[in-house]
């Protein structure tokens, strides 16, 4: 869902840009749109991304020398996103899925799910002959599967956040927008905001490096104007949700900070890998994953800013 970029702080060759300019110009609109209709397009959208974000993380597990069994990380992890996107759409599903996640609570079916995939997860490091390559093969492709499978869903969370006594279609906000697409405009605008941010200003002003054994174009620089962006863009989003005057002074920096984390997260499982994407489906941009990782931090942590500060409920 991530179309700018803070991944090089530092520089891009002009081609390059260009072609990254491009592809964002044409995927962002999409992406709003998407965001505007809502469901059930937001989690179809949603599943395919993440369909496609685990065909290239099981490729960087395995390029990275943890042997992932692929077939069984494939369908694990699709049955655990799976599962939170129906918990996430709880509100509009019935018949057998409505009964299985009132069957599940607590925990929670998400959890059920994972908890069961650790257990086939871990069957299948039995058959590798050394004990140490099964117990890390294991560890690696649980951690794959909850990284983007209990993860990504969330950004269809906070795309189900309403009023208290309304729902995700409640008008809020100065412009009346349904409070689901509001809330996801916010998600969008922070994220973005602080990618675009902290891009242009690595690239104008960076000198000193953020986190470089991880992420060598990363600069503080950079750190610090994508955060006053994110901040910036999240007094945006908070317009449009309706929210008090204060709250983007603590939305921009939290979920700015996590979109960062996001992306150095991602940039650390392809350091292992020795990649320096995750694919090539968007061109400048790399792949699926390139694209999601600041939303897999970001995601949760407004969410539970949502449900823990504000009116706002599931």
């Amino acid at each position: 869902m991530s179309l700018p970029n803070a991944s090089a702080d530092t520089g891009h060759d002009g081609p390059m840009l260009s072609t990254r300019l491009i592809s964002a110009g044409i995927l962002a609109p999409v992406v709003v749109v998407v965001a505007l209709l809502g469901e059930p397009w937001l989690s179809l959208v949603i599943g395919l991304f993440i369909f496609l974000a685990l065909v290239e993380l099981i490729a960087l597990l395995d390029a990275g020398g943890f042997e992932p069994p692929q077939v069984l990380a494939m369908a694990t992890g699709i049955v655990v996103a799976g599962a939170g996107l129906v918990a996430a759409n709880q509100a509009r599903v019935g018949g057998a899925l409505a009964d299985l996640l009132r069957s599940t609570e607590p925990p929670g079916l998400p959890v059920v799910v994972y908890a069961a995939a650790l257990v086939v997860l871990g069957i299948a490091g039995f058959t590798r002959a050394d004990p140490r390559n099964g117990f890390l093969t294991w560890a690696i492709t649980s951690f794959g599967i909850a990284w983007v499978g209990l993860l990504a869903p969330f950004i269809a969370v906070v795309a189900h956040l309403g009023p208290a006594g309304g729902s995700a279609g409640t008008p809020v906000g100065q412009l009346g927008l349904a409070s689901g697409s509001a809330w996801m405009l916010l998600l969008l605008a922070v994220v973005w905001g602080y990618d675009t941010g902290a891009f242009l200003t690595g690239r104008w002003l960076g000198r000193r490096r953020l986190i470089d054994h991880i992420s060598p174009s990363k600069t503080v620089e950079g750190l610090a104007g994508g955060l006053i962006v994110a901040t910036l863009a999240a007094g945006l989003g908070a317009w449009l949700v309706g929210l008090e005057a204060w709250q983007p002074l603590v939305i921009g920096p939290l979920v700015g900070l996590a979109a960062q984390a996001g992306d150095l997260a991602e940039s650390m499982v392809k350091r292992a890998a020795d990649r320096k994407d995750s694919g090539f489906l968007v061109p400048g941009h790399g792949g699926i994953l390139d694209r999601i990782d600041s939303f897999l931090f970001a995601a949760p942590i407004l969410a539970a800013y949502a449900l823990l500060t504000t009116r706002f409920t599931l």
